[in-house]
């Protein structure tokens, strides 16, 4: 059985692999660096605040936060890859800075925050309400936490994207909308803001189904055998991942939460 550990670096390895970067894209979250903004915006985010971004990736959300709001980020990432990354892309005389570090255990000082950021990641958390406590804990008081992710209604997931494919889609451990609010709400932030952006979802659907099709006829044009019957079914499974959104099944929602005296 794997260790707590060992799992969480397995997470973060597939979160760097070819298949998550196809559905996700750079910024491996719906929305991109716009949805960024956004909850940038939500939050009420202002020049000089300090921000965690928890679950960092690659660094790119946590240098368009420095840019457009002109405040500074520390981004903590649980993959050494990811983290050797975002430091070789970021300037020197940015605002976002990077250090590994887990979610569930930040190594950042209490109370030194403005504001914290995660993006599509809580839902594959292993320990969700520590990782809110951790994040409580960094924020001075009436500190904002902006959280975006996806949402699952109780047993919507079929069986065919409960695997790597329903992990980077970050499903396998998603809460329902009202599940993120009470998850804040318990870890002791007061929710201010919640805000649907499922179409976010229907995009990248839109985008690997393309790509997906594109790929598998030029295989074909080439007599070549795509040799990988996941790969073949992908068409099917993009379409089911579609039907969960139009069914309201599948979700993507943002919060904005303020930390409690």
């Amino acid at each position: 059985m794997q260790s707590e550990a060992e799992a969480k670096a397995c997470c973060a390895d597939l979160y760097q692999s070819d298949m998550a970067k196809l559905i996700m894209g750079d910024t491996l979250h719906p929305g991109g660096l716009g949805l960024t903004n956004k909850l940038g915006r939500l939050m009420g985010l202002q020049s000089g605040d300090l921000v965690a971004d928890l679950a960092s990736a690659r660094g790119d959300s946590a240098q368009a936060l420095g840019r457009v709001f002109r405040c500074r980020v520390l981004g903590v990432e649980f993959g050494a890859e990811a983290v050797r990354h975002a430091c070789s892309a970021a300037p020197e005389s940015g605002r976002a800075h990077f250090v590994r570090g887990d979610a569930e255990c930040l190594p950042l000082r209490s109370g030194a925050f403005d504001a914290a950021v995660c993006e599509c990641s809580m839902s594959i958390f292993i320990n969700k309400a520590q990782a809110v406590a951790e994040t409580a804990r960094l924020l001075r008081p009436g500190g904002r936490f902006g959280l975006s992710d996806v949402t699952i209604e109780p047993d919507s997931l079929p069986p065919e994207l409960e695997g790597e494919l329903g992990q980077v889609l970050c499903m396998t451990s998603a809460l329902t909308a009202d599940g993120y609010v009470d998850l804040l709400e318990d870890g002791g932030f007061t929710v201010t803001e919640r805000l649907e952006a499922s179409g976010e979802i229907i995009k990248i659907l839109d985008e690997v189904e393309s790509k997906l099709a594109a790929f598998l006829a030029f295989q074909r044009m080439g007599g070549a055998a795509v040799g990988d019957s996941q790969l073949e079914r992908s068409p099917e499974l993009v379409a089911k991942v579609r039907e969960m959104v139009t069914a309201g099944q599948l979700g993507y929602w943002l919060f904005v939460g303020e930390k409690r005296p």
